[in-house]
């Protein structure tokens, strides 16, 4: 939403909004000309709004829309928003599963050119910026993926999530389908992904990535970074040389929350990590056992009551490799609970080889109180999840100062 506000403020109009919190992108967002208000109420909408955009994590309930609905102000959710203003640019388009983020926040410093990204980038004030070349996040949460007809597109990975809009594995794949057919010159695909290959293999407007025989150099690890590195220089070579793109690389800034290291001394490590889907917390347990330390501990925030119960099941295998595991309560964004979905559901699914290793709380709070007396000299802490456990990273930092 800071993205596409900054965005709708370059173009010349008159932006206004509100967010729950004050937070990085609020302070980001005045500064750039844009009124901000904190907390939600529908005395935000004025008579005279001419648009009002909103997230997916404010439902059409919301008192806010309800109020621009009855005034006959049109809105539209934010995936909607952004293809439109990427209509009269040259724009390369990111979509996958996973390593969205990432790769945006690649392309964009290999290129040094406009961006809308979905996390922040460590040094850099804000989340976009605007130029006649673009490269974006498309998303494929609630669908949007398809609204784009971007020049260049680039599918990082298929994997099936977000049945809070998707119904079915069928209906997650087919915006995908919108977006392949909708890019005007070339689609790179992972050719390692069976999904992704499965829709791409065969079409005259797409060409495989691989994984590099000679990996790139990169301020970050893991053998997935590689692979966004592969789809950097997929999607960068119309513009610069695998040697420029080489170089630029080993330099990049990092993102916050992937792989963000809080704290490093007196024998303890701390790593923060936006992983919320099984795929994304296995391959993040896996990079941090690759720095051997004396005990690998966690702390997970399950995101969204859909998604625990989908993929509960798939949770316990992610986290093998740690000593223990402290969970706490779903963050629900936006959702009501469901049977099947909770963090005590999802501990049913963990085997009885985990009863003297995982710890549930109903509170951040009384987990992180827990987790701060279980630390000892040796151990790297992993806090994983998208929602509101990022306040214990901000905890931790404080803790160690």
């Amino acid at each position: 939403m800071a993205g596409v506000a900054f965005l709708l403020k370059e173009r010349g109009l008159a932006i206004s909004g509100c967010d729950v919190q004050e937070n990085r992108q609020t302070d980001w967002l005045r500064k750039s000309g844009i009124d901000i208000f904190t907390g939600h109420d529908e005395g935000h909408i004025a008579k005279d709004t001419d648009w009002l955009v909103r997230s997916t994590a404010v439902p059409d309930t919301h008192p806010e829309v309800c109020r621009a609905k009855a005034l006959g102000i049109p809105v539209s959710l934010r995936g909607e928003v952004l293809p439109a203003l990427m209509r009269d640019r040259t724009c390369i388009a990111i979509a996958g599963t996973h390593g969205k983020t990432t790769t945006t926040a690649m392309i964009a410093q290999v290129l040094d050119c406009g961006y809308c990204v979905g996390g922040e980038i460590s040094g850099i004030e804000g989340v976009a910026k605007d130029a006649p070349l673009m490269v974006v996040e498309a998303d494929e949460s609630d669908g949007t993926v398809a609204g784009y007809t971007p020049d260049y597109a680039v599918i990082t990975n298929i994997e099936y999530d977000h049945m809070e809009h998707h119904a079915s594995e069928a209906d997650f794949i087919s915006c995908f389908e919108r977006l392949v057919r909708n890019t005007k010159k070339k689609v790179f695909y992972c050719g390692d992904d069976p999904m992704a290959h499965r829709l791409c293999s065969g079409n005259q407007k797409c060409e495989p990535f691989a994984f590099l025989e000679t990996p790139i150099q990169l301020p970050i690890p893991g053998r997935h970074n590689q692979w966004n590195a592969a789809a950097t220089m997929a999607a960068c070579r119309s513009w610069k040389s695998d040697g420029e793109i080489r170089q630029a690389l080993s330099k990049i800034r990092t993102i916050r929350r992937r792989f963000e290291t809080l704290f490093e001394g007196e024998g303890l490590q701390i790593i923060s990590d936006y992983a919320h889907h099984p795929t994304e917390v296995a391959a993040l347990v896996q990079t941090a056992l690759e720095l051997k330390p004396k005990r690998l501990l966690g702390i997970f925030q399950p995101h969204r009551y859909t998604r625990t119960c989908a993929l509960g099941a798939a949770f316990p295998a992610s986290f093998e490799g740690l000593e223990k595991l402290w969970l706490v309560p779903v963050y629900a964004a936006s959702e009501r609970p469901i049977k099947g979905g909770t963090t005590q559901d999802l501990m049913t699914h963990f085997p009885s080889n985990w009863d003297d290793r995982l710890h549930d709380f109903d509170s951040l709070e009384s987990a992180w109180t827990d987790l701060r007396s279980e630390l000892r000299e040796g151990d790297l802490l992993l806090i994983i999840g998208a929602g509101d456990i990022e306040q214990i990273a901000d905890w931790a930092i404080q803790w160690r100062a």
